[in-house]
């Protein structure tokens, strides 16, 4: 005996059907991701953004990523958005390179979406200050390979700023003294109201010195 299923019934049952899949996504990870301790890059220099996210439904979907960078006056800086697919239960990680283009504060929010109008997950909740642009290092005092020698006895620093720990080496005794030449091989940056040049000396240690504190050897 053949049971018929009238027509409307049918359609009922095709409607449920379809009504089970569903694309969902959930935000895993991003970064930065600490507004206490906000990424600094100088101007014309990029920060890398990432995102980390999983398809949480049942089929394979097409996601909308983006990274909505905010510069102090709230207007949207880039970067552009991403298109990628991803099948159910899977993740999948996208990056910009996004370039800091003036000094201040940059807010970021991470958003997936099916489309630029429907929004499936974004972290963090509100826009966070993720972002410090810094004002660009101006100084045409050394160049890189430039040999410099050491003018008074100077901190050598793992890295630019007073508050970064000297260097540890068995030649090195608290300061360079003056007198003691290296190349410099890094720089130059901006920190505590100095300009710092990284000089690998002939004693063997590596490290950053303020700019007031060197200039260039024989040769140099």
């Amino acid at each position: 005996m053949r049971i018929l299923v009238p027509v409307a019934m049918g359609l009922l049952i095709l409607a449920a059907v379809a009504g089970c899949s569903r694309v969902t996504a959930k935000i895993d990870s991003y970064s930065p991701n600490d507004p206490g301790s906000p990424v600094r890059v100088e101007a014309g220099k990029s920060v890398t953004l990432s995102v980390t996210f999983t398809n949480t439904g049942n089929r394979t979907g097409t996601f909308l990523v983006r990274a909505l960078v905010r510069d102090s006056l709230n207007v949207q800086v880039g970067p552009p958005s991403q298109t990628v697919t991803v099948d159910p239960g899977k993740s999948r990680t996208v990056s910009w390179e996004h370039i800091v283009t003036a000094p201040g504060t940059y807010t970021v929010q991470f958003t997936v979406g099916r489309d630029a109008n429907t929004t499936l997950a974004q972290l963090p909740a509100n826009p966070a200050p993720l972002i410090v642009g810094l004002p660009a290092v101006v100084s045409t005092a050394f160049q890189l390979g430039d040999r410099v020698r050491v003018t008074t006895a100077v901190n050598v620093r793992t890295g630019p700023g007073t508050t970064a720990s000297k260097v540890t080496h068995v030649n090195y005794r608290d300061v360079a003294p003056a007198g003691v030449e290296g190349k410099v091989v890094g720089g130059p940056d901006e920190a505590d109201g100095y300009v710092w040049w990284r000089v690998e000396f002939d004693a063997g240690y590596t490290g950053w010195c303020i700019e007031d504190a060197l200039t260039k050897a024989s040769g140099g």
